[in-house]
C-alpha cells in the first residue's frame, strides 16, 4: 500500500535521528535479510552516525549503494568509501554483506546482476535512502539524462552534467527505486527548499519529482544541514 508523508525539521541532526529510527523500524519489522541503499553526500553523512550507534543485528544486513562516481574505493569522491568511514568500519558486519561497485567496463551491468541475486531476482530493495540536488537529481539520476528511461535494468550507468569532477557514474534505475519498500528522500539547508518542495509536489520536470514508490515514501527536509 503506498503511503506519502513529508516532515520537516530544525536540524539536521534531528533529520538523521528520524531517518535512523525509520531505518530501524523497516529492519525490525522484517524478518531474515534486509536490503538497503544508501547514498553519498553531507546529508547522508549526518545519518551514518547515527545509525552507527544503534544496536542492530547487522548481520541481517545487505548494503547496496543508491548510486557511485567510478572512482576507486579509496578516493574521497567514493560514495561507498563515505559510508565505509562513517558507518561500515564502526558496526560488526560481514564483509559479504557490503556492495561497493567495482569501476571498469561493465560496472553497472555487474552490480545490477550482484542487487538481483541478493534480492531473489526481484530487484526490489527493502530501504532506499536518497539525496537530493540543487538541480532536482537523485542519486545520478540528472535532468535529461538517458539513466531516467532506463526501464528494464535494475542499475545503469550515468553521466553527470558537464563541470561535474567525475562524471562517469552508475545509479539505481528510476524503476527500481520506485520498486523499493520504503524510500526516504533527504535534503538540507536553504539552497534546497525550492526544490524540495517541488519534488514535494511532484513535478515531471526533474528527477526527484518522478519519484513515485510503490512502497512508504517519506521527503524529509532540514532547515540547517
Amino acid at each position: 500500500m503506498k503511503s506519502r508523508r513529508a516532515r520537516r525539521f530544525k536540524t539536521g541532526a534531528a533529520m538523521a535521528g528520524f531517518a535512523a529510527r525509520l531505518f530501524k523500524k523497516a529492519l525490525l519489522g522484517k524478518a531474515g535479510k534486509f536490503t538497503a541503499a544508501l547514498s553519498g553526500g553531507g546529508t547522508p553523512a549526518g545519518l551514518f552516525k547515527k545509525l552507527s550507534t544503534l544496536p542492530l543485528p547487522w548481520n541481517r544486513v545487505v548494503f547496496f549503494m543508491a548510486d557511485e562516481r567510478l572512482v576507486p574505493l579509496s578516493s574521497p569522491e567514493s560514495n561507498f568509501g563515505l559510508a565505509r568511514a562513517r558507518l561500515f568500519s564502526k558496526i560488526k558486519i560481514p564483509r559479504r554483506n557490503l556492495h561497493p561497485v567495482k569501476p571498469g567496463p561493465g560496472a553497472a551491468a555487474a552490480y545490477g546482476r550482484e542487487l538481483l541475486k541478493e534480492t531473489g531476482g526481484t530487484g526490489r530493495l527493502d530501504l532506499v535512502f536518497l539525496g537530493l540536488g540543487e538541480d532536482g537529481h537523485t542519486a545520478s539520476l540528472f535532468p535529461g539524462s538517458r539513466a531516467l528511461g532506463e526501464d528494464r535494468a535494475p542499475v545503469c550507468a550515468a553521466l553527470a552534467p558537464r563541470g561535474a569532477r567525475i562524471r562517469r557514474r552508475v545509479t539505481l534505475s528510476l524503476k527500481t527505486i520506485n520498486k523499493a519498500s520504503v524510500v526516504v528522500l533527504m535534503a538540507a539547508g536553504p539552497a534546497k527548499k525550492e526544490i524540495f518542495e517541488r519534488a514535494l509536489l511532484r513535478d515531471k520536470k526533474i528527477p526527484a519529482g518522478l519519484l513515485n514508490p510503490r512502497g512508504e515514501f517519506y521527503l524529509l527536509f532540514s532547515n540547517r544541514e
